[in-house]
């Protein structure tokens, strides 16, 4: 095959090939080479050549031909020119076998590595555990789950407490006389009639008891930037001042001494005490009979501090042969919150070596505010300081409405 260039027209074997002019062509080039160019469809106006052509297309060059899977020519000049383009099998010259270049030298530096924070190891990034809500510790919070829940819209709240109860109720005979009482020789009450039919007399003291509202609160100082950049560090903070909240509620609840600010809690309210004769376990039932026979009262719940429930004088008690009294190791220590039938809540909010027997629906919380996370930099300095501080309160008051349907147990 022959292959020629004249007058800008290339000749195969003497005969010219197909050409078009485009429009989209250059000034003066001077190509180091020529690559032979073919179009699917010719010079056939709905052919490729027809794109080429039009100035919108900005293009004058197109693929020069297409390959099999086997890389032989299928069409244009790959196809012309197959044997031209086919590889071969390399052979190599016996004048290079046996040459090796000349040793390669480098001066030695510094190895790069992966620990070391001065080398590789800067570009590192540590993975970092996302969760927040296991941070802080807290401790397990029940006695809110025990008490009768209330609302108020004022500061103050006002209820009546039985103090005390005389029930004198009696059969009574059938009255045989009609005189009337008659004076005493004495100064004094009159003398009923003998024979009278007179109907026993039961009393019911009573009295109004005043509770302020108390407001508990307290607050944590964090930058404008912990709080724009690390935005995971408001959940972990917010949680754990409403946290913060809900535990000394609990504890005002149980041990609120009522002086000031405090809460008059169930433990210092008048309730009744037994002492813990034989051991701990029995101490329970003589409180479950002083709340049963003295405040008439079914007691639900029994409130224990942890390092008395788990010690030998209740969980881990045992008989002389070794064997657990209430408890069963093969169960799961929450399963273990039932003794003479009452629920067992365990609490630090108790006071250490007394445990707390009672009908829990006569302790009342009334709710004045929820609790409530705000933020301000109003704080001193803070706003020229980019500082801000976060404070969560709320507000509620509390009272027992009756003593007598609490029992405490000491010495546990």
């Amino acid at each position: 095959m022959n292959v020629a260039i004249e007058n800008h027209l290339i000749f195969v074997d003497g005969k010219a090939v197909p050409f078009r002019q485009t429009p989209n062509c250059g000034g003066t080039l001077k190509p180091e080479g020529v690559v032979l160019h073919d179009t699917a469809g010719g010079l056939e106006a709905a052919g490729s050549i027809s794109w080429l052509c039009n100035p919108a297309a900005k293009a004058s060059a197109h693929v020069v031909g297409f390959t099999n899977a086997e890389e032989r020519g299928q069409e244009g000049v790959e196809l012309s020119f197959e044997r031209e383009l086919a590889g071969r099998d390399g052979i190599i010259p016996s004048t290079v076998k046996g040459l090796q270049s000349g040793p390669f030298s480098a001066d030695v530096k510094a190895l790069v590595t992966g620990a070391s924070s001065t080398s590789g190891g800067a570009f590192v990034v540590n993975d970092r555990y996302g969760p927040t809500i296991d941070l802080v510790g807290e401790r397990e919070l029940t006695v809110y789950d025990l008490v009768t829940k209330g609302s108020t819209t004022s500061d103050t709240v006002e209820y009546v407490r039985v103090t005390s109860k005389t029930n004198n109720a009696a059969p009574v005979a059938e009255a045989t006389t009609a005189a009337a009482p008659t004076a005493p020789g004495t100064a004094g009450a009159l003398v009923p009639a003998a024979g009278g039919g007179y109907k026993p007399e039961s009393g019911l003291d009573l009295e109004v008891v005043s509770t302020t509202v108390k407001t508990i609160a307290h607050w944590l100082p964090i930058t404008k930037r912990a709080a724009s950049d690390a935005g995971q560090i408001r959940t972990l903070i917010d949680n754990f001042l409403r946290y913060g909240l809900n535990e000394e509620l609990e504890d005002q609840m149980l041990t609120g001494s009522g002086s000031g600010e405090n809460f008059t809690g169930i433990l210092n309210s008048g309730i009744s005490t037994v002492g813990s004769a034989g051991t701990d376990i029995d101490a329970i039932v003589d409180a479950i009979r002083t709340v049963r026979v003295t405040g008439r009262r079914r007691p639900n719940a029994l409130v224990v501090h942890p390092n008395d429930w788990y010690s030998a004088g209740f969980l881990t008690a045992k008989d002389s042969s070794g064997k657990y009294l209430i408890s069963d190791p093969a169960a799961s220590v929450d399963q273990l919150n039932q003794l003479w039938g009452l629920r067992v809540v365990v609490s630090e909010g108790v006071t250490e070596n007394t445990a707390l027997v009672g009908d829990f629906r006569q302790a009342v919380l009334w709710e004045r505010e929820g609790v409530n996370v705000m933020v301000s930099d109003q704080h001193a300095d803070f706003f020229v300081r980019n500082l801000l501080a976060i404070l969560a309160e709320m507000r509620a008051a509390f009272g027992v409405l009756d003593p007598q349907a609490f029992c405490s147990v000491t010495a546990v």
